[in-house]
């Protein structure tokens, strides 16, 4: 009697290429995973953001992730708010980390067209700028904690020309994350360039 047996092989999930932006959105999101951990201990530290201390700023990164996974998912981005906790931020950033590569699974969302509080934008465009605010942020957290946080110039290159893209005007309204641009040192990194266009004094 002959055996035959059935293989059944799963699809495998393909890896974004370099110039793909949730490329760069995985990067950022990386390397901030251990600077979130190491802030966790640090709670009451002032932030060159002026809104936040340490601890809000860690709110405030769970609430960044969580709105690039419901405008994946096709919901309106003011569907959730920040939350303030006093534990978890770590788990709760990597949860949601996961929640946005899957809602951003599909690269034809990245043609789509997403309502931000900016404006109007391609899919590929709103995950740059999240990735430069992840970028910023975590900048932030690094140099209120006195930790290193280095992402390579080159994948925060389409990040950078989508912070350059975003108006000055507006941002005092409540629901824009970013405040007026500075001036950047003439040699400051691609993350110091981001930094400035947000409305941080950058200095060395």
């Amino acid at each position: 009697m002959n055996t035959h047996t059935t293989t059944t092989t799963q699809p495998a999930t393909t890896e974004p290429a370099p110039d793909d932006p949730r490329f760069g959105f995985a990067v950022a999101t990386a390397a901030l995973h251990p600077l979130i951990a190491a802030a966790e201990t640090q709670l009451d530290l002032p932030t060159p953001c002026d809104d936040f201390t340490v601890k809000e700023l860690l709110e405030h990164l769970v609430l960044v992730m969580r709105r690039a996974a419901v405008l994946g998912r096709g919901e309106h981005w003011a569907s959730v708010q920040q939350e303030a906790q006093d534990s978890g931020w770590g788990d709760d950033f990597r949860a949601a980390a996961h929640q946005v590569r899957d809602a951003w699974d599909d690269p034809a969302k990245l043609a789509a067209t997403y309502e931000v509080p900016w404006g109007e934008f391609p899919g590929a465009v709103v995950l740059l700028t999240y990735t430069g605010e992840l970028a910023v942020h975590g900048w932030d957290l690094a140099t209120a904690i006195g930790e290193p946080f280095e992402i390579d110039d080159e994948v925060l290159a389409g990040a950078l020309i989508a912070a350059q893209a975003i108006p000055n005007e507006g941002r005092d309204d409540p629901d824009m994350p970013f405040e007026r641009a500075t001036v950047a040192p003439a040699d400051a990194t691609v993350i110091e360039q981001m930094a400035a266009l947000t409305g941080r004094n950058v200095g060395r």
